[in-house]
């Protein structure tokens, strides 16, 4: 009779080591991936992942990839059935939840690319839910991505603050939260009655 880890070794393929990977990241956190940490999560040798993956590189920019395409079919639910200044608040609210519900992925999605091209083709789905909604407020096509831009990075910067415990105690954090997305939303609304 096999042992149990016996027979994890023998169903081992890239997508357990992978989803793996991502429990790993989840529990230790983006910077503490490992393949010595997976590898003994998985119960088999270190060597044993290179016939899955390259290298510790090739995982996380893989981690980023399903990330991203996470956070897409997130943002892509919340925008069903929104539009314009509405839309945006929406957009808003699903990246912090998305943070808060997956905190080590967002951290994941929010570093510099390991698969450029990838990782901006993973990208498809929020890039399309944010465009659809700065879109729908009236800005002229050339506005579009830089707004988009704005927004996300005006969020990014409540969002990891909050990640990091900065706000811990602050007891009118919903207020703060709300007024950095009224914030964005409104410049973005504004480009429309005053272009550059």
């Amino acid at each position: 009779m096999t042992s149990p880890a016996t027979e994890r070794r023998a169903r081992l393929d890239r997508e357990t080591v992978v989803v793996t990977a991502e429990a790993v990241v989840d529990r230790e956190g983006y910077d503490a991936l490992s393949m010595t940490l997976l590898a003994a999560d998985l119960e088999t040798r270190v060597s044993s992942l290179y016939n899955h993956v390259s290298n510790l590189e090739d995982l996380r920019a893989e981690i980023q990839l399903r990330a991203m395409r996470l956070l897409g079919r997130h943002v892509q639910r919340a925008a069903m059935g929104h539009a314009g200044a509405d839309g945006l608040r929406v957009l808003c609210h699903e990246l912090r939840d998305f943070a808060r519900t997956y905190p080590q992925r967002y951290a994941a999605v929010t570093r510099a690319p390991l698969d450029r091209e990838g990782f901006f083709a993973a990208a498809g789905e929020v890039i399309e839910a944010m465009g659809v909604m700065v879109r729908s407020t009236g800005l002229p096509e050339e506005r579009i991505i830089p707004t988009g831009m704005a927004i996300f990075s005006a969020l990014h910067g409540f969002v990891a603050l909050e990640s990091s415990g900065y706000f811990d105690g602050v007891p009118e954090l919903e207020e703060v939260f709300e007024q950095v997305v009224r914030g964005a939303v409104t410049a973005a609304v504004l480009e429309v009655t005053n272009p550059r």
